[in-house]
């Protein structure tokens, strides 16, 4: 698997190998994600909705929205007047969210929705806020995920985005490294068991490539401008190890 500068790691077969290694994930997706984000990621995804601002009765899409945490932070800010859709390719990450919802007693309704993020079937012009976490490396055309972000979203509304990213810093990123390449396989041996999926990778194996060849930071910013995005920052989060992207679509 190589990756290539702004392309991200791209190989023959990758819709198809990710949407396997997913559906293999599912139920334990959540919990490996708190351990490997050291009880972080609701930290970064309180800074995404901080970022978006006030979304009372938005209708927002969450794209990518696996087992649908971003998309249940929607609907509790969103309101009764806002409407949430979350979409995602991997049906048995959309059933395991569906699965949370009776238990969560949200203002707004959620509706999940199987669909690619490469070729969404929304109209033009359609949501308030797009959210997204994680998707991007996972997509075989960066460029297309973010194109598609800004042509269902209104003009003048934002989208953001959480991404992983490699720290800056030499000796950071050497213990980042060592944390990816080394615990997080670990980790993820207790529940992939190590079983090599479409005769490629087991499925924890897999986040730690997908960072090769991935861009970051002013890169990710110039692929959201060349989209028509305006005003694009990002925010570095846990030393570099995460980006929270902001872009707004011009009116």
């Amino acid at each position: 698997m190589k990756g290539d500068e702004k392309a991200g790691n791209q190989f023959e077969g990758k819709e198809v190998y990710v949407k396997d290694v997913f559906n293999d994930i599912a139920p334990y997706y959540d919990k490996m994600n708190d351990i490997m984000s050291v009880g972080m990621i609701e930290r970064w995804h309180k800074f995404m909705f901080k970022k978006a601002g006030d979304i009372t009765g938005f209708s927002v899409l969450d794209v990518g929205t696996g087992t649908g945490e971003l998309a249940f932070m929607s609907a509790k800010k969103a309101g009764p007047e806002g409407r949430v859709t979350g979409l995602d390719i991997t049906p048995a990450m959309l059933e395991m969210a569906k699965l949370k919802v009776p238990d969560l007693d949200l203002p707004a309704e959620v509706t999940f929705v199987v669909g690619d993020a490469l070729d969404m079937e929304f109209g033009d012009d359609l949501f308030d806020l797009v959210i997204s976490g994680y998707m991007l490396r996972n997509v075989t055309d960066i460029q297309t995920a973010v194109d598609e972000m800004y042509r269902v979203l209104k003009p003048g509304c934002l989208a953001v985005v959480a991404e992983l990213a490699k720290p800056r810093n030499r000796v950071v990123r050497w213990g980042h490294k060592v944390y990816m390449n080394r615990i997080v396989p670990f980790w993820g041996r207790k529940y992939d068991k190590g079983k090599v999926i479409d005769g490629k990778q087991p499925a924890y194996d897999w986040l730690t490539s997908s960072l090769e060849g991935f861009p970051y930071g002013q890169e990710m910013i110039d692929i959201f401008e060349k989209a028509g995005f305006t005003d694009a920052e990002f925010y570095v989060k846990s030393m570099g190890a995460v980006n929270i992207y902001v872009a707004r679509k011009p009116q």
